[in-house]
């Protein structure tokens, strides 16, 4: 019986240890109270589903609001401001900002901080007979007016059960893995910077 149990125990350890969180970096000399209102960048979609940009940043928007933290710019509003420092630089939304980009953004916005997020993974995997969702995310948090990331997390998060075996907790859909990750996200950066 004794040797069950050391088994037992043994497999939740390795389960345990093998579930590594995501990386996370933090500026800790960022003053967190500066940041008032803050603008969402459409996400940069490098995966295969041609609208996984748009879905994740709505889901991570929501998040952000729920947070209560900070003023979010209402995501149309803050489009319409990027797209009118795009066009007078001459530049596109891309992984790889200038400084300078930033800060013509940010003034034209109001805003203290911009977030900038790209979307690696947005697929579904299939594990033994089911098929489950697989999202991969990169996002940072930019100061306007240095340019510098103050904060920055990547994240990959797969669906299914939460326990091998038992099926309890089961995330089947892209959706509902996109609205659990960016939770995670937000609440993970709430944590770790307030």
């Amino acid at each position: 019986m004794k040797f069950y149990a050391k088994i037992l125990i043994f497999a939740v350890l390795l389960i345990i240890l093998g579930c590594a969180g995501p990386a996370i970096f933090i500026n800790k000399e960022a003053d967190w109270t500066f940041y008032q209102k803050i603008g969402v960048l459409p996400f940069v979609n490098l995966s295969q589903d041609r609208y996984a940009g748009e879905k994740v940043q709505s889901a991570f928007v929501t998040e952000m609001y729920l947070a209560k933290k900070f003023e979010v710019v209402e995501p149309g509003e803050f489009n319409a401001k990027v797209g009118e420092a795009l066009k007078s630089s001459g530049a596109q939304i891309s992984e790889d900002l200038s400084a300078d980009l930033i800060k013509s953004i940010g003034e034209k916005a109001g805003v203290q901080g911009i977030i900038a997020g790209t979307v690696r993974e947005y697929t579904t995997v299939r594990i033994g007979q089911t098929d489950y969702p697989l999202i991969s995310l990169s996002i940072r948090l930019i100061d306007v007016p240095t340019g510098t990331v103050v904060w920055m997390t990547s994240h990959t998060k797969k669906g299914g059960p939460n326990l091998p075996i038992i099926s309890i907790g089961e995330t089947h859909t892209l959706g509902e893995l996109t609205q659990k990750i960016s939770h995670s996200i937000i609440s993970q950066f709430m944590a770790k910077a307030y």
